[in-house]
């Protein structure tokens, strides 16, 4: 590492397969101690455009290279494209690197994400996973929930887009975020899930696979239910099937969880934008008696000088929220407590993975998983 108070940033991208995810490109250069000196990108377009807009001093056409040359102290792995992330996670491990900021998903299988967490276990590498936790609307639910806000918990209910990649894709690329939430939301592990997954109506077999997009792999459904019993007691489900909607900013309001306690229920949805209901009333149904309504947070709503935070504002925030986290579990050794870590990336494709591995098997499967590789596979 270069000093205790000046970390050497490098962006790990892929322009053509998977480019630069949700903002990972610029994100490390929001911290006071971070300065982004490298980029990686085989594409030698896109690599001297991402050089120029990070102000980084040098560009390499391979990761492996820029490891080996620069040693940088942090890592941003921004590649959407999921088939890169472990290989580049156990690189970065194995070189040195003290903290990884890795793009979602964490891995497409349980094997891979296996790997990445070992090599990061046996090098003490930092390694923060890009969920949408860490933003305002999610952290002042988290916060109400454990205030005794909603009185205690009795059940989590999550879903995802519901747009083209209703089903299999939606679990595989947006669901994580779901299922992470719930899970921190639970404050415990998952212990059994049961799944069912359906296309055009009829229960899905391994005939029905097919690649995924960002490479996630094969996966299979138009449309999926998972049901999750957490070891506090606490019940959870998540389901993804079309939804016909005027726009993306419609599905992106379907996107999200609520969570029904003996008091009142909350709902958080389209993370990190953000949208926060509260119904103050255990009987979370239409009605008089029990109305929701909206939270708004000025420090989430508003920028520093007043002025309404945009979509793109609030996604550099939550991003900024990563790289706080990120830095200060590697300059001071703390925990990271409000974004995704490596071992909670790894339970919400646990999560994900199991609805799958139900379905096919037509059991209640008991969590972790036995089976780690791709469940549509040969």
């Amino acid at each position: 590492m270069t000093t205790t108070t000046s970390l050497a940033g490098a962006v790990f991208g892929h322009t053509g397969r998977g480019d630069y995810g949700h903002g990972h490109d610029v994100c490390l250069n929001l911290h006071p101690n971070v300065r982004i000196e490298s980029i990686a990108d085989p594409d030698p377009a896109g690599r001297e455009a991402a050089v120029a807009r990070t102000e980084a001093r040098r560009g390499h056409a391979d990761w492996r290279e820029l490891l080996a040359a620069e040693r940088p102290d942090i890592v941003s792995i921004a590649c959407r494209d999921v088939r890169d992330h472990v290989d580049q996670i156990v690189g970065c491990a194995e070189a040195g690197v003290a903290g990884i900021l890795c793009e979602k998903p964490l891995a497409a299988t349980l094997a891979e994400a296996d790997r990445a967490l070992e090599a990061c276990r046996t090098s003490g590498t930092r390694l923060v996973v890009a969920h949408r936790k860490a933003s305002g609307y999610e952290l002042h639910a988290r916060d109400m929930v454990r205030n005794g806000a909603i009185g205690d918990l009795v059940e989590l209910r999550g879903r995802g887009k519901g747009d083209h990649r209703a089903g299999g894709q939606d679990l595989a690329v947006l669901g994580p975020h779901i299922l992470d939430s719930m899970r921190w939301i639970a404050g415990s592990d998952p212990q059994w899930a049961v799944g069912h997954v359906t296309q055009h109506g009829r229960p899905v077999t391994r005939a029905d696979r097919r690649e995924g997009d960002e490479g996630v792999g094969a996966i299979a459904g138009d449309a999926l239910t998972g049901l999750f019993m957490f070891d506090c007691g606490l019940p959870a489900t998540f389901t993804s099937y079309a939804v016909t909607q005027d726009s993306g900013a419609a599905h992106s309001q379907w996107f999200g969880y609520e969570v029904y306690g003996t008091k009142g229920a909350l709902s958080v949805r389209n993370s990190p934008g953000g949208l926060c209901y509260h119904c103050p009333t255990g009987m979370a149904a239409p009605g008089e008696q029990a109305p929701w309504t909206r939270i708004l947070l000025d420090s989430w709503e508003k920028n520093a000088d007043g002025s309404v935070r945009d979509g793109h504002a609030r996604n550099t925030a939550s991003n900024l929220i990563m790289v706080e986290e990120l830095v200060a579990a590697v300059l001071h050794d703390r925990p990271v407590t409000r974004a995704c870590t490596g071992e909670d990336a790894r339970w919400a494709l646990e999560m994900a993975v199991a609805i799958h591995v139900s379905h096919l098997s037509q059991t209640r499967l008991a969590l972790p998983l036995t089976h780690r590789g791709n469940p549509y596979a040969d």
